[in-house]
């Protein structure tokens, strides 16, 4: 697999480096009434990177909407130009204080709009850039004002068919081809993590099984790196063939049986994780036999033909009910899913009337919320562009492109970790430049053949974009420094122009730090530990619904689904921030992310939305019977509300700003703790107030084992009714498993933010 890898990367190296080259050789070489058109050859060059070393692997599909998107912003720009040189004069613009205000105006008006894209706004900043640090250099006095943004448009469109080119030759990069590398990667896989847990079923002591899960967590981080970019891929297909609109969801059942496929392997892995004790006294021959089913399924082989009776000889017997015995038979449960309709394990049930009318209300409250995050955006956007442009332009106006070029290619309408990416940019700026200037002193007599160095630059650009240390911003910036250097000419003496636009990048990022400073101050440390309590809520909501689904009988499962969905946006987002605090720097007065704590809540959190749907899927198997009596209600009550009176004692104790008021709190509620040194003098804190336990969990796994036992001592009769009591009890026993593990998982959780509190 990382062979497969590091080939794909290779060849999207070669091809990046091939649309550089067919850049260069059209503006050094080319006619001269395209070079007289293309005289931004330095944004031909930032076109066709910002295209090839996006966030995603571009396949035709993605280029071809790349290209729309570039021509879009070409228009957009050339109608903000030609209404401000109409309304203000040429003249005007040329002043170098209303330069940077026409810049931030025009940065505005593109930001704006959600229907944009990314790259749309990129390549529009960077054109707009360009027109009104123009004006300001010529003072006003262009020759032809009006084909000034043509001039920019052409360049722009050289680079956008140089990619297009590039991507076409020698053969199409298709969406479809890579989509299909996907699959057959993912069924690797998958296939190799079943070749573990049979490895972890044959283990001969704790420790070995262990390390053979932790093995197979690891691939399944690789999976869904896979699945994600299959789905990506999937979005391309309807630029390459517009078609497939109309097949639109036989291929999102495609993605569905993939996402459900992974949903059970990580069932399974839970199962594993969940076993007592190693060895499980079973031979391989048995062992592999139980995994027929997955197999077959991920290799596309023919389906089993076992009966239903033989395949349910094993299942679970009054006698052999235990609370340990609970893994094994959510293990078989997970496995006997493959044998039906897989892609039906994660659907969501229809909305209700009252479901569509909460919606309505809903999407008017997100409407305001997505006005309010696009004006923060441009705002931002305005802000930092224009103080970008001035500085630049007071640093040296000749060259006062480049610091605003630096902004235009680092905006984003998301968070990003300001810090690193400016870091990482600067970096990139400064190896691309070094590196152009050895080649100019290498080349110095042979100028004509300057350009073939960059070849192997852009190459190793490339998989420098999927380092840790520089990642996409540092690739980027270092492609486009020493194509700069290398790729154009008559700049003047390459050495003074590498210090000037290292400094005008400088004064570029230091405004982009600035304007992300002054918009957007809060920390990602800050707002992680805020959707902390988030997803506290909304995991107390989940134990809500499911103790409603305990008291009332038939009780329909949308509500614990959209619980389900509420988590698992919620967990998303923490992740999202976790991963941005984890690269921030640390500032002596600020508290920084316990990251080991916070990484061990996001497993848990991503195993209880897991067991969340899990249930739901038990549930909805047992087909309106009522696997609950008074015991399980009760200790599902009482698990509900420790967890709440732990939820809001830790929300008082986060709010609680300085050590003297704390312990004014802990004094009235009798307990002595030191917060810092992290221990207790009193069990009572130690568990938020009486909060939830392990015991907790234990008791209501007792109370379950109870129930099926009576519920198994009752099947009698034929052998197709005891295989369909079978069946029921397995659900059931998978049902117990999942809330029992659910409920530790959220033990865990709490203990794990009592320690960092």
């Amino acid at each position: 697999m990382r062979d497969t890898t590091c080939l794909e990367r290779l060849s999207l190296a070669l091809r990046t480096a091939l649309a550089c080259l067919i850049v260069s050789l059209t503006t050094l070489y080319g006619p001269k009434p395209l070079k007289n058109l293309a005289t931004f050859p330095a944004f031909s060059y930032l076109t066709t990177i910002l295209i090839w070393l996006s966030d995603a692997e571009p396949t035709y599909g993605e280029v071809l909407k790349c290209c729309v998107d570039v021509s879009y912003a070409t228009f957009q720009t050339a109608a903000i130009v030609l209404v401000s040189v109409l309304v203000v004069g040429p003249a005007s613009l040329g002043i170098s204080m209303v330069a940077p205000v026409a810049v931030a105006v025009a940065s505005f008006i593109v930001a704006f709009p959600a229907s944009t894209s990314l790259l749309t706004k990129r390549i529009a900043f960077g054109q707009i850039v360009l027109v009104y640090v123009t004006f300001a250099v010529f003072n006003g006095e262009v020759a032809h004002v009006f084909m000034l943004p043509v001039h920019v448009a052409a360049s722009t469109a050289l680079g956008a068919i140089a990619s297009l080119l590039a991507v076409l030759l020698p053969f199409p990069r298709l969406a479809h081809s890579q989509m299909s590398k996907g699959c057959k990667l993912y069924a690797e896989n998958a296939l190799e993590r079943l070749s573990l847990f049979v490895e972890v079923m044959m283990a001969r002591d704790n420790t070995t099984a262990q390390v053979l899960i932790a093995k197979a967590a690891s691939l399944s981080s690789a999976a869904r790196h896979t699945l994600k970019g299959i789905k990506i891929h999937h979005e391309r297909l309807a630029w390459e063939r517009p078609d497939t609109r109309f097949l639109k969801k036989k291929q999102n059942h495609q993605g569905e049986k993939l996402q459900a496929t992974e949903f059970l392997m990580r069932g399974i892995e839970i199962a594993l994780g969940s076993f007592s004790s190693f060895p499980l006294g079973m031979s391989r021959d048995e062992v592999t036999n139980l995994l027929e089913a997955p197999r077959t399924h991920i290799a596309h082989e023919p389906a089993s033909t076992l009966k239903p009776e033989d395949r349910l000889t094993c299942l679970p017997e009054a006698g052999s009910l235990s609370t340990t015995s609970l893994p094994v038979y959510f293990f078989r449960y997970c496995v006997e899913l493959f044998r039906g309709d897989v892609s039906s394990v994660r659907q969501d049930s229809k909305p209700r009337v009252d479901e569509l009318s909460r919606s309505k209300t809903v999407l008017d409250v997100l409407s305001v919320w997505m006005a309010r995050e696009r004006f923060i955006f441009a705002f931002k956007c305005s802000i930092s562009l224009g103080l970008a442009v001035l500085f630049g332009i007071l640093y040296n106006k000749k060259n006062g492109y480049w610091s605003g070029l630096t902004v235009a290619i680092s905006l984003v309408s998301g968070r990003q970790a300001t810090l690193t990416v400016a870091n990482s940019r600067l970096q990139g700026t400064a190896m691309g430049s070094v590196y152009g200037l050895l080649c100019c002193a290498v080349f110095q007599r042979l100028e004509e053949f300057r350009f073939l160095p960059l070849l192997p630059w852009i190459a190793a650009t490339v998989f420098m974009r999927h380092s840790k240390v520089y990642g996409q911003p540092g690739g980027v910036t270092s492609a486009i420094a020493a194509l700069l250097i290398l790729g154009r000419r008559n700049y003047g003496a390459p050495t003074d122009f590498a210090i000037t636009r290292i400094v005008e990048a400088s004064i570029g990022l230091l405004s982009f730090v600035l304007g992300e400073v002054l918009v957007t101050p809060a920390r990602a440390s800050t707002l992680a530990r805020a959707e902390l309590k988030h997803c506290l809520d909304a995991l107390l909501d989940c134990v809500g619904s499911l103790v409603l689904c305990s008291e009332q009988k038939n009780m329909p499962l949308s509500d614990l689904r959209s619980k389900q969905a509420k988590l698992n946006s919620h967990v998303q987002a923490l992740e999202r921030l976790t991963s941005e605090a984890l690269t921030e720097p640390n500032v002596p007065f600020l508290k920084p992310l316990n990251a080991v704590s916070y990484k061990k809540v996001l497993v848990s959190l991503s195993k209880v939305s897991d067991l969340c749907l899990y249930v739901c899927d038990g549930l909805t198997n047992l087909s309106g019977a009522h696997p609950w009596d008074q015991a399980i209600t009760h200790d599902l009550k009482a698990f509900q509300e420790k967890l709440h009176s732990s939820v809001k004692c830790l929300e008082e104790i986060t709010c609680t700003k300085t050590q003297a008021r704390l312990q004014k709190e802990l004094q009235k509620r009798k307990i002595c703790h030191d917060v810092e040194a992290g221990t207790a003098s009193n069990d009572n804190y130690s568990n938020m107030e009486m909060g939830p336990s392990q015991d907790d969990a234990e008791k209501f796994s007792v109370s379950f084992v109870k129930l099926l036992m009576e519920a198994t001592e009752k099947t009698s009769g034929s052998t197709a009714e005891e295989v369909g009591k079978s069946e029921t009890t397995l659900c059931l026993s998978s049902l117990g498993f999942c809330i029992s593990r659910l409920m530790q998982e959220t033990v865990c959780i709490m203990t794990e933010i009592n320690h960092t509190t």
